[in-house]
């Protein structure tokens, strides 16, 4: 369906920083902006050919720092602005098994991680499907995914990523999602980064 993925050249982690996003820079192709749902706090991000659908808070902040990867926080000055969640499109390295793929797109991506954070540890993996109540929650036809959460030490103090890798049942994409903060902020944050991630959708399938 011609969706478009981040080049293989970008790092796996280039979109899940713990550091809070900078300024927004220029996109590297065309993007919808966020847009408003009339009569919610809420908009969506849903770029021509990524391939998902995202709701976020309307006065969160949007960066693309890659190609086909974005990067959203809350506002400046909010607790939120330190715990990034990203999505980046990922090309899927088993071709014609959208669950393998999902399962080497997370392995690469621990395996990255690992090489920047000595010490990382996996704090559980398991597989993911969205749950009951999600955008994507009565789609049975969608593969299911995998996700992993993963423990380090960063430089002011504990941190913790949650990553979740959903594979398409025919393009040849995986889409990795992140959520990022140290451990304070990982907690007391999950409920709004758990309502991103269960308002997620995939499209054009």
């Amino acid at each position: 369906m011609g969706l478009l993925l981040a080049s293989v050249a970008i790092p796996a982690q280039a979109a899940v920083d713990p550091r809070p996003p900078g300024p927004k820079p220029p996109p590297p192709g065309t993007l919808s902006p966020l847009r408003p749902i009339e009569g919610t706090t809420l908009a969506t991000f849903a770029p021509d050919g990524w391939g998902y659908r995202l709701e976020l808070p309307a006065d969160w902040l949007v960066q693309t720092p890659a190609p086909y990867t974005v990067v959203v926080s809350g506002p400046a000055g909010t607790e939120a602005y330190f715990a990034p969640i990203a999505v980046q499109n990922v090309k899927a390295a088993v071709p014609g098994d959208s669950v393998a793929s999902a399962s080497q797109a997370l392995a690469d991506h621990v395996a990255g991680m690992r090489t920047r954070y000595a010490g990382l540890t996996v704090a559980r993996e398991e597989p993911f499907r969205p749950p009951a109540g999600a955008a994507d929650g009565d789609r049975d036809t969608l593969p299911t995914g995998r996700q992993v959460v993963l423990d380090w030490s960063g430089e002011s103090g504990p941190m913790r990523q949650w990553v979740v890798a959903r594979p398409r049942p025919r393009a040849a994409v995986v889409h990795l999602w992140t959520y990022t903060a140290d451990r304070a902020l990982f907690d007391a944050l999950l409920p709004e980064a758990r309502a991103v991630l269960d308002g997620w959708s995939l499209i054009g399938e």
